[in-house]
C-alpha cells in the first residue's frame, strides 16, 4: 500500500477559491480494501493524514478498513447509500464523527458519494462522538417554492455554523458572508454569485467555493438562478480562522 507526499492544494484559509468538480479527475484511494474507492481533491494541506477537503466516491461493495478521526470528521452523503458502526445514512444526511471517533465504512449495492471534511474540528469545543441530520428533500423543496429561498439551521458553535439553503428558480437574494467566511458547496441545480468587488461566478452541481471575509462586517454575495431545481446549498461560515485541529507542517 502506497503512501501519499505532503501536498497543499488550495489551503490557504484566507485566499478565494472556486472549484468546479466537473473539471477534476477521480484518482484511487491507495486505502481501500478492493480497490474501488475514488477521490477528488478540494482542498489538501498534508499527506495520508491531511485537513481535508473531499468528494469521495465508492463503488458498489465496497470496505475501508477501520480508523480513527484524530481531528474529527464531517460528510455530507451526495448520492447511494453510507454504511458504518453509527447506522445507515441515505443520500441528504449529513453526519459529524467528533475527534477520536472510529468507524468501519461497509458499502452495499447502491455505491455512495461523500463531501468529507477532515481534521477541520476544535478540542475546545467538545461535541457528542457523532451526530447526524436528515436534510430536506430536492423534491418537497421544490413544492413549497412560493416560500421564497429557505434556510434549514445544522450544526452550531462558536467557532462554526452548517446549515442548507434553498434558492428557488427566479431568486434574487443576498446571501452575507460573516466575518471569518464561509464554504459553500453545491449539491443540487446550478446558481450565479457575484461579489460587490468580483464578476459574476456560475456554481454548478458539486462545486466548492470558500469566500473569506477578513473585516469585521459581513459582506454581501448576490445570489440568482433560473435552474429548473434551483440550487440547494450546503453552507458552513464563521470558521476560516477557527481553532481547528489541522495538520503540522
Amino acid at each position: 500500500m502506497s503512501s501519499m507526499e505532503w501536498q497543499e492544494l488550495n489551503s490557504d484559509k484566507t485566499v478565494m477559491v472556486h472549484v468546479d468538480s466537473d473539471e477534476l479527475t477521480w484518482t484511487k484511494a491507495s486505502q481501500a480494501m478492493k480497490g474501488g474507492v475514488w477521490r477528488k481533491m478540494l482542498e489538501r494541506k498534508g499527506a495520508e493524514v491531511a485537513r481535508a477537503t473531499t468528494i469521495v466516491r465508492f463503488d458498489p461493495h465496497q470496505e475501508f478498513p477501520r480508523h480513527t478521526h484524530n481531528g474529527g470528521e464531517e460528510y455530507v452523503v451526495l448520492a447511494g447509500t453510507w454504511h458504518d458502526d453509527y447506522g445507515t445514512f441515505p443520500a441528504y444526511s449529513y453526519v459529524r464523527n467528533y475527534i477520536g471517533s472510529s468507524h468501519t465504512p461497509k458499502i452495499k449495492e447502491d455505491g455512495c458519494t461523500i463531501l468529507v471534511k477532515l481534521r477541520q474540528m476544535s478540542k475546545t469545543w467538545e461535541e457528542p462522538e457523532t451526530t447526524s441530520w436528515s436534510l430536506p428533500n430536492l423534491v418537497d423543496l421544490k413544492m413549497g417554492k412560493e416560500c421564497g429561498a429557505q434556510k434549514f439551521p445544522l450544526f452550531s458553535s462558536p467557532f462554526e455554523r452548517t446549515y442548507v439553503m434553498y434558492f428557488p428558480k427566479g431568486t434574487n437574494e443576498v446571501l452575507f458572508i460573516p466575518p471569518h467566511g464561509l464554504e459553500m458547496f453545491l449539491l443540487a441545480g446550478s446558481l450565479t454569485s457575484e461579489l460587490a468587488t468580483d464578476t459574476s461566478r456560475l456554481h454548478t452541481k458539486w462545486s466548492w467555493t470558500r469566500l473569506p471575509n477578513d473585516t469585521s462586517s459581513p459582506q454581501k454575495l448576490f445570489i440568482s438562478t433560473d435552474h429548473e431545481d434551483g440550487a440547494y446549498a450546503w453552507i458552513k461560515e464563521g470558521h476560516l480562522d477557527s481553532d481547528e485541529v489541522g495538520v503540522r507542517d
